[in-house]
């Protein structure tokens, strides 16, 4: 490998690892202070529930990375909150669903404008010309991960 790429891959995730620990930081702490109550991964679900309609928990499990039992527990906790409803499978009684509440649909909503407003933070201290050029290459790179 090409030592100065070394060099910037070592830059980018040193970088990387630091944004995502103050965005996870602040998220907790404005997360905490507006009483939302909901985890990163609970908001992960949340948004792949809203993204998939009604879903199976074993796509759950596999787009979370855990196992099927892990995947229930945490189902737990979203249905006890009211934020995600169970229900069977029209076509296969044995097969469970989950689909986003509206309660949950509001949670989701309040999470991306929390998100929102971290996110506009970090960008109010960048020109808007290099915003411009940071998001396309943001873009670019997140468009690569298609191509490997």
């Amino acid at each position: 490998m090409d030592e100065s790429l070394n060099v910037y891959i070592q830059k980018f995730m040193a970088a990387n690892e630091a944004l995502r620990r103050k965005m996870a930081m602040d998220y907790r702490k404005l997360n905490e202070q507006r009483g939302i109550g909901i985890t990163g991964p609970q908001f992960f679900m949340l948004h792949f529930i809203k993204e998939q309609g009604q879903c199976k928990l074993t796509q759950l499990a596999e787009k979370m990375e855990v196992k099927p039992s892990a995947i229930t527990v945490m189902i737990d906790r979203l249905v006890h909150a009211n934020l995600v409803a169970r229900i069977h499978d029209p076509h296969d009684r044995r097969v469970v669903l989950v689909e986003l509440t509206q309660e949950g649909q509001q949670a989701l909503d309040q999470l991306k404008d929390l998100t929102k407003e971290i996110i506009a933070r970090y960008f109010s201290g960048i020109g808007k010309e290099e915003l411009a050029r940071f998001v396309a290459t943001f873009e670019k790179l997140a468009g690569m991960t298609d191509k490997h």
